[in-house]
Order: C-alpha cells, then sequence, then structure tokens
C-alpha cells in the first residue's frame, strides 16, 4: 500500500502576491492535477491558517492544508506518505508524472529503503511559451522536480533544497525529460537577474 502526496506552498505574506500565484496555480498546475491519468494522489497545500478557506473557494481541486514544515512532517509520518513529490504552484507537470513516479516507485523499493525519483525539466517563458533546455542535472544535482521515496517515513520532502535532497538518499533516479516545465514568468526571472548580478558584483 502507498500513500502519495504532491506537496505545494501557497503561504505568501500578502494577499496581492497570493492573487498572483493563485491565477498561475489555476492556468497551469490545476488542469495539470485533473488530467492526471494515475488519480491515486492527495494534493497537500503548505498555507496560512487565514487562506485556507479563500482557497477552498478558488480552487477547482481538493487538497489538505498544512500550516508550517513541522505540521507537514507530523501528517506525512502519521498519514505514511511514502511518496512525497514537490512542486512549485505555477510549474507543469505531463499526464504522466503521477504514474510514472509510482511505477519507478513500485520498481525500487524493495530494494531502497529511500531514494529520490527527479527529471529534467524543460524552461519555459510563460508570456511567450518559448522553451528553452537547462543545464543537466544528475545523482549529486537533483532538479526541483523531485520526489522522495521511503519505506520508512522519517523526513518531509522540503526538509532540504532540492540540489541537497541526495544526500537523504540511497540511491537517485531520473525519469528523464517530458515530465516536467519550469514555468518562467516575472517574479521569478527578476530573482534569477539578481542573484545573477549579485554573483558579476562578487566576482568583480
Amino acid at each position: 500500500m502507498m500513500n502519495h502526496i504532491i506537496v505545494t506552498k501557497l503561504n505568501f505574506k500578502d494577499r496581492v502576491l497570493l492573487n498572483k500565484y493563485l491565477e498561475l496555480t489555476k492556468a497551469v498546475l490545476i488542469p495539470a492535477l485533473k488530467s492526471q491519468k494515475q488519480k491515486n494522489f492527495t494534493w497537500v497545500l503548505l498555507t496560512n491558517r487565514a487562506d485556507t478557506e479563500y482557497l477552498q473557494k478558488e480552487l477547482d481541486f481538493p487538497f489538505v492544508p498544512i500550516y508550517g514544515v513541522d505540521s507537514l512532517l507530523q501528517y506525512c509520518i502519521e498519514h505514511k506518505c511514502h511518496i512525497q513529490t514537490r512542486h512549485d504552484c505555477d510549474d507543469w507537470m505531463s499526464q504522466e508524472y503521477v504514474a510514472a513516479i509510482q511505477s519507478a516507485y513500485i520498481k525500487n523499493i524493495t530494494t531502497h529503503n529511500t531514494f529520490i525519483i527527479h527529471t529534467q525539466p524543460i524552461r519555459v517563458a510563460y508570456s511567450t511559451g518559448a522553451e528553452s533546455t537547462l543545464s543537466r542535472y544528475h545523482d549529486r544535482r537533483c532538479s526541483m522536480f523531485l520526489s522522495l521515496c521511503q519505506k520508512n517515513v522519517i523526513h518531509h520532502v522540503l526538509v532540504k533544497q532540492h540540489g541537497q535532497m541526495y544526500q537523504l538518499a540511497n540511491s537517485v533516479i531520473n525519469l528523464g525529460t517530458g515530465y516536467n516545465k519550469w514555468i518562467i514568468h516575472g517574479n521569478n526571472l527578476s530573482i534569477v537577474r539578481s542573484r545573477l548580478k549579485k554573483l558579476l558584483r562578487n566576482k568583480g
């Protein structure tokens, strides 16, 4: 018996920012969740208690609200969430994504107590739809599109940054390209640019 959750963060400090990402969630993630060929999963939202009722009215997909990472760990342990998939509210997943993760889990859980399943995403510009490739992810640099699989649940999937999650695993499995798209829009593009400017300043 496996229990698979998809964990998404919608815990913004102000309603204006929440509403921006809410529109992206409705446009990108909700249709993708609805289209999954494998329906055996639970969507878990890491959010603010004050926003729960609002999100329940706005989102046309059932979810379990969680308030804080400590509560997430407690939920994962109590519900024996053997597969925990982290997925941003503004990113895309293919119809086969959940099914592919669960198939890989079944094939590997008898061999490994803890392992990571991740994919090689494609970068997409939200405004134009233009696609581009990303540098190759590997066993010691897992992509942001990953699932933590555990025979005995002791960690939650947000316990480390995605690039360090391999440290928890006995093995890392890459499903390849085509399962996920990283959607670039105003906010996360500006973050990338600011990091690049900071890096260039430090080198100078």
